[in-house]
């Protein structure tokens, strides 16, 4: 690496907030310039921490935004090239955008495209989709253009200087299958630090004479609070379980204090946002844990998966094979997990679920503008039934809250649903596990992928600006089979 060429590298994002993306855009950052190179961050507002301030510019108007024009775009375009190229010393060579198509910010896809219609090298990291779920962005951005085709035309530009990251091998299956070009696709899964976890089970002062779970999320509907409460009822007598924290949704808020009330009721040994406030801190309860559950339907990396074993915690809960199949592909098994909770799908009224379904896609497909297959309702039921057993983490709240009563008041019923494992693993196999995550999913290993992109792209080409059509991406997510009554 003695001759390699020192780069200019401009990361852009909205914000620096704490989160996901924030901390990688940090460790990007270390790496590159430890490598030697020349990085510049712009971002609509400046870092919270005092200690990452470095290499940081503040462009306001990249800051979440739902109105502009395409002058203001160009504008924006203009404005971050000389900030980037004032706080670099010169030109840049890589301009690195973080989830430019999640529309938080509607002027950045034309910002991009304007950029790369001048040559510049662009890499764009998609986190997350608007067309997963977030409807109300995929809206937002469509409205900002004057016409349908403009929309079409800029969302997802390509050429042969554009290059795309995805987090996991599932969308960056999706993007190959909607067209994106595999020679501009990479897969750039985040690299997992350590915890400053320094607490141990025998040290928590609850739950002594039983296993405590915790699930280590913010109860939002799609981390599946219901299945929490089902396994409760299941392994009570063994084991307590907790989730971290409280959505901050007020609508949100309100289901997750009916299912705090539902456990009351069914007097389930459940307690809901336990680290909310500050008796216990969210590092201490990792330690006590004697192992992480997690019944989410839908994640976009998975570090509830890894990040556990990395302090010595097995997993148990709902298994995503979108997501984990890319730590099986790495030597990371993780037999114990489930794909269903099946039960007898006569338990639900047959006509309240088939409207519930239907309620669902067609408010799905509409959101998007899309019209609804004719055999919607049947695909989705295919997925959901397999020989007469529907899966209880398909179901919205009201179903799920019936069939627990249900359960509680005949706990001999609890035969007739596929009840998941409880496998825990010996402290080998998860000395294992970790090594392997740690070695996988390095910050070397990240900062490797990292420079390895940054070859291609720089080695790339110029070529004329094009488009994917947005409705080839929408079409990956928008499907039948893949939506849910929790999350649709």
């Amino acid at each position: 690496m003695a001759d390699r060429r020192k780069r200019r590298v401009a990361i852009v994002h909205y914000h620096l907030r704490r989160g996901g993306v924030t901390r990688v855009i940090e460790a990007a950052r270390d790496i590159l310039t430890a490598l030697g190179d020349e990085v510049i961050i712009l971002s609509g507002e400046p870092a919270l921490s005092d200690a990452r301030q470095a290499g940081v510019r503040v462009v306001q108007a990249l800051n979440y935004r739902k109105t502009g024009s395409p002058v203001v775009a160009e504008s924006l375009a203009e404005e971050l090239k000389k900030e980037a190229e004032a706080g670099l010393g010169g030109p840049v060579d890589i301009w690195h955008f973080h989830n430019p198509t999640l529309a938080k910010n509607v002027l950045f896809p034309s910002v991009i495209r304007e950029l790369a219609s001048q040559g510049e090298r662009v890499v764009l990291q998609l986190h997350d989709f608007s067309e997963d779920g977030r409807p109300g962005n995929y809206t937002s951005q469509r409205s900002f253009f004057d016409t349908e085709s403009s929309f079409e035309e800029t969302l997802y530009p390509t050429a042969k200087q554009i290059h795309y990251a995805t987090i996991n091998r599932r969308d960056h299956d999706f993007l190959k299958a909607a067209g994106i070009s595999g020679a501009n696709l990479h897969v750039i899964p985040n690299a997992i630090p350590d915890l400053a976890v320094t607490t141990h089970p025998e040290e928590r002062p609850f739950s002594r004479g039983k296993l405590f779970a915790l699930y280590p999320s913010r109860g939002i509907r799609r981390k599946n609070i219901g299945e929490l409460l089902l396994l409760a009822l299941i392994y009570g007598d063994r084991v307590d379980f907790a989730t971290s924290l409280s959505p901050e949704n007020p609508e949100w808020q309100k289901i997750h204090d009916e299912w705090a009330a539902l456990a009351l009721e069914l007097e389930l040994p459940v307690k809901l946002g336990v680290a909310d406030g500050s008796e216990y801190s969210f590092f201490d309860l990792l330690g006590w844990a004697d192992f992480i559950v997690t019944t989410s339907i839908a994640e976009g990396f998975g570090l509830a998966f890894l990040e556990p074993w990395i302090i010595g915690k097995p997993v148990m809960g709902r298994d995503l094979p979108d997501i984990t199949r890319d730590f099986a592909a790495n030597g990371i098994e993780m037999s114990n997990l489930y794909q269903r909770i099946d039960l007898p799908v006569e338990w639900l009224d047959a006509e309240e679920l088939n409207s519930a379904i239907e309620s669902m896609l067609r408010r799905s497909y509409l959101a998007y503008d899309c019209q609804l297959p004719r055999s919607a309702i049947k695909q989705t039921l295919k997925a959901w039934i397999k020989k007469g057993r529907i899966d209880f983490g398909v179901l919205s709240e009201p179903f799920q809250m019936q069939i627990l009563r249900k359960l509680k008041k005949d706990p001999a019923l609890l035969d007739q649903i596929s009840i998941p494992p409880l496998a825990l693993y010996t402290g080998r196999e998860i000395a294992e596990r970790r090594e392997i995550i740690r070695q996988v999913y390095s910050l070397t290993r990240y900062g490797q992928l990292l420079e390895q992109m940054y070859e291609r792209v720089g080695a790339s080409p110029v070529g004329k600006v094009s488009h994917l059509p947005t409705r080839k991406v929408l079409q990956q997510f928008l499907n039948p089979s893949r939506l849910n009554l929790l999350r649709n």
